[in-house]
């Protein structure tokens, strides 16, 4: 399972070597190498390969802005679509995690898949005019 990696530890402008950009990053020098050929670029001019602080930050912020979905107010992510999509029928359970804080949960119209998106207990207002809206109880 894919994990997202935090750019917080990379310094912008100093070198790194494939494993000390790993280990910044908490992932293996092997996983910085195959980022090469998915657009991570370089320094290849002398032995060792360097990588530019600035390059591997906007690298990893660029894949990870990809995979990103934006949702409007009347959506959902869909875990099998991969892709921001409406509830079946327009019915949504809200299912309570902490005391503020808690789960749309649904179906997706397209594929019948699961749908959800996380809501304070504030917005239930909100959500309750866009949807036909059951707060689960949780005990």
């Amino acid at each position: 399972m894919a994990k997202r990696v935090s750019t917080r530890r990379v310094k912008k402008h100093r070198l790194y070597k494939y494993d000390e950009a790993g280990d910044a990053l908490g992932v293996t020098s092997q996983t910085v190498r195959s980022w090469r050929s998915h657009g991570l670029k370089i320094m290849t001019a002398g032995a060792p390969h360097f990588i530019l602080g600035a390059e591997l930050i906007a690298f990893l912020e660029e894949k990870q802005a990809k995979k990103s979905v934006s949702l409007g107010d009347d959506q959902m992510y869909c875990f099998r679509c991969k892709a921001a999509q409406k509830p079946l029928l327009g019915m949504v359970d809200y299912i309570p995690i902490y005391e503020t804080i808690g789960r749309l949960a649904g179906l997706c119209e397209v594929c019948e898949g699961s749908l959800q998106r996380f809501a304070s207990k504030a917005d239930l207002g909100k959500y309750g005019q866009i949807y036909d809206l059951t707060i689960k109880s949780t005990s």
